[in-house]
C-alpha cells in the first residue's frame, strides 16, 4: 500500500502543550465564523461520539468545551483559539440530532457549508467510536471529503473500553471501510492520553505549525 500523505516522522511535544487555548465563539452559520488567516482543524462525528472530550484533552482542559451526556446537544459551530497559531473548530454533531426537521436540515448545510467554503480548513479530524464500526454517514463523508480534495485523520475514539487485542483489529476494519490509509486512522483515548501526542503531529503538519518558532501575533515586526 502506498505512504499515506498524513504519515508524518517523530515530533517532540513540550510538556504541557499547547498552553494558550481560548473559546473565542459560538456561530450559527458560516456567516457569524470569526474573521481570521489562521488555519483551522475541525472536528466532526455521530453525536456522542468524543468531540468534547478529545478537544478537552488535546487542549489539556477539563471543561473547555462541554461535554453532553445528551446527543444532539451541540448545535453550532464552536471556534476555539489555540497558541494564537491555529483554530480548533467543534462542529455539530451527526446521527442522532433531536429538532425538527428544518431544524436539523439547517444544521447539515451548515456544516456543509463550513467544510466546502472555509479557506482556512485544513484539517478534518473524523471521529468513530472504537465500539462500533463506520457505518454509512461517515463513509458518505469521507467520500466528499476525497472529491473536493479536504485532508481528513480518522480518529478512534474510546478506545479504552475496547480490549488491546480487539483495538488494531477494529482501527484497521475502520481504515478499509472508511477508504483510508491504515496509519491515517488513530486510536485514542482520553483516560490513558493514548494517541494524543499522533494527533498533534498531525495537526501541526497540516497547519504548518512549527514549534521551535514564536506565533505569528508575537513575532518581532
Amino acid at each position: 500500500m502506498a505512504r499515506s500523505p498524513l504519515e508524518l516522522p517523530p515530533a517532540f511535544l513540550p510538556e504541557g502543550f499547547p498552553g494558550h487555548v481560548d473559546f473565542v465563539k459560538s456561530a450559527s452559520k458560516l456567516a457569524e465564523a470569526p474573521a481570521t488567516s489562521l488555519p483551522e482543524v475541525a472536528m466532526c462525528g455521530r453525536s456522542n461520539v468524543g468531540k468534547s472530550t478529545l478537544l478537552n484533552t488535546l487542549c489539556n482542559r477539563r471543561q473547555l468545551a462541554r461535554v453532553s451526556n445528551t446527543p444532539g446537544r451541540t448545535r453550532l459551530l464552536n471556534f476555539f483559539e489555540v497558541q494564537r497559531a491555529m483554530m480548533f473548530v467543534d462542529l455539530p454533531g451527526f446521527g442522532f440530532a433531536r429538532g425538527s426537521l428544518a431544524e436539523v436540515q439547517s444544521w447539515g448545510e451548515t456544516i456543509q457549508a463550513y467544510l466546502l467554503d472555509r479557506p482556512q480548513l485544513k484539517l478534518t479530524l473524523l471521529l468513530t467510536d472504537a465500539r462500533r464500526l463506520p457505518e454509512k454517514e461517515e463513509q458518505e463523508l469521507l467520500l466528499w471529503f476525497r472529491q473536493t480534495g479536504r485532508p481528513c485523520l480518522g480518529v478512534l475514539t474510546k478506545a479504552d473500553k475496547v480490549s488491546k487485542s480487539d483495538l488494531e483489529l477494529r482501527r484497521r476494519k475502520t481504515a478499509e471501510l472508511l477508504f483510508m490509509h491504515p496509519s491515517d486512522v488513530i486510536a485514542f483515548s482520553s483516560l490513558s492520553r493514548d494517541g494524543r501526542d499522533a494527533i498533534w503531529r498531525t495537526i501541526l503538519a497540516a497547519c504548518g505549525v512549527d514549534l521551535r518558532s514564536p506565533p505569528a501575533s508575537e513575532a518581532a515586526p
